[in-house]
Parts: C-alpha cells; structure tokens; sequence
C-alpha cells in the first residue's frame, strides 16, 4: 500500500519552504497541494489566498519578477478552484503581462491555456478560441505537438458548441419559444 500525501501536508510544507526562502518549490508543493483539494471540503479558502498574496508581496518587495507571475498564476488557478472566475482572470492576465515581458514562451503558453479555461467557464467563447488559438501558436512554435492538438480538440469543441447555440438561439426566437 501507498501512503499518499494529501493536500493539508502538501500546503504545510509550501509553507515551510516559503519560511526557508525557496520560492519555486513553495510554488510546486502548492501547485500539488492544489491539485489533490477536494472543494467541497475546504473550510479556510482565505488561508490559501493570504498566503500566496504574502508570496507576491516578498517576490515585489524583492524584484523577483518570474517569481512573482508565477504567484500571480497560482492566485488565478485558485480562485479558479474557488468558482471566482473575474477574479481568476484577473490575475491569469496580470501574470502573462508579466511573463511576455520575461519572453517565457512556454509559462505564456500555459497561462494562456489557464485564461482560456476561465473565459470559457465565464461563457465568452469567442475570446476563448482567440487565447486558445494563440496559446496554439506559442506551442506550435516551441514544438510541443501533443499540446498542440489537445488545443485544436479543445478548440473544435467549443466551434461546435457555439453552432449549436446559434442554432438553438435560433429556433427558439423563429418559433417563439422564449415569449411563454
């Protein structure tokens, strides 16, 4: 049998790693505390948010600009978690200013797929093809093809969905189905 950590011990040694100063692994036992959550059982969601907001404060009173989209990056996919989307994409997007100004072309080909999710959740399909297209781009341009055609199946998803919506928008106003 495998003793599995789960996300409490995951997060508590985030937390120790930030008091020891090691900000990347910080953020990769996070990321990995975040991944095994079960959101119907989180009690504190405030404790997660407060302690990457003291993150981001270090990593801008310390010029640490990679680290500090990174944050921004976990910030958004928590409050993704936490079904607080505007916020989310807040800082999804704050965090790729940030990195196209680094020139980190696979971290913006990752928070542009973040983004993306959110924008879809949010119902702006539109834009969401447009992220999903460019963050298409970016790893096409890094030669990561299984990226690429997860995108493109992502991408011939929501084309399809957005027919069928014009289509039932369609019909619903020709035969009046939304007057009743």
């Amino acid at each position: 049998m495998v003793a599995s950590i789960d996300h409490v011990e995951l997060f508590e040694k985030s937390k120790k790693l930030f008091e020891d100063g090691d900000i990347k692994n910080t953020l990769e036992n996070y990321e990995k505390a975040m991944e095994r959550i079960d959101r119907s059982q989180i009690k504190n969601k405030q404790e997660y948010l407060q302690f990457l907001e003291s993150i981001l404060n270090h990593c801008k009173e310390h010029n640490l600009s990679e680290e500090e989209a990174l944050v921004l990056r976990a910030l958004g996919r928590t409050y993704s978690l936490f079904k607080q989307y505007p916020e989310s994409m807040k800082y999804h997007y704050q965090s790729l200013k940030i990195q196209k100004k680094l020139g980190k072309k696979l971290e913006i080909a990752e928070g542009l797929v973040f983004f993306a999710e959110d924008l879809e959740v949010s119902g702006n399909f539109d834009k969401c093809v447009e992220v999903f297209q460019e963050a298409l781009e970016v790893y096409q341009d890094l030669g990561k093809l299984r990226k690429v055609r997860e995108i493109k199946k992502e991408i011939t998803r929501l084309e399809e969905f957005s027919k069928e919506m014009v289509t039932d928008e369609y019909l619903l106003h020709k035969f009046n189905v939304d007057k009743y």
